[in-house]
């Protein structure tokens, strides 16, 4: 750098540039890490994917649509360290969801199935407020009568 200097001006240009485009690749590097997230909701799995600076990919798939959640370390620093990818295998369809460099995949993926299975048994069974809401249904479009005779038999 000091060259530069002893350039004079035209140094001192290259200096200025080279600086700016370093600033502006730090900037574009800060905005990509801070904008990565990947969520796990009690409804849904939601990845945002920031690419560049105006660049952004948000893929979100439910629980009930998950086949396959795997994990995988690539390499020594990777085992080492516990962090890895997160693969995420969307049911009747090619859509894979990739989360690379996490911390403890093998943990988020036990989180993912925990949560997916406890959503598969609890379809079969209405919450408190649906079963509120259907009742509430039941009586406004049914005559008394009528709704004695359901509920009776």
């Amino acid at each position: 750098m000091i060259l530069l200097f002893r350039w004079g001006w035209p140094g001192l240009i290259i200096f200025l540039v080279l600086t700016v485009v370093g600033l502006l690749l730090l900037i574009r590097l800060a905005v990509v890490w801070y904008y990565n997230a990947f969520l796990i909701t009690n409804q849904r799995v939601i990845l945002y994917k920031q690419h560049g600076l105006f660049d952004r990919q948000v893929m979100e798939t439910e629980y009930h649509k998950i086949q396959d959640v795997s994990f995988y370390f690539k390499g020594l620093w990777q085992a080492l360290f516990h962090y890895g990818s997160l693969k995420i295998q969307v049911l009747s369809s090619e859509t894979v969801i990739i989360m690379e460099k996490i911390a403890r995949p093998q943990k988020i993926q036990e989180i993912v199935k925990t949560i997916q299975n406890n959503k598969s048994k609890d379809n079969d069974e209405l919450s408190e407020e649906e079963l509120t809401l259907l009742a509430k249904k039941l009586k406004a479009r049914l005559d008394p009568q009528k709704l004695r005779r359901l509920l009776e038999g």
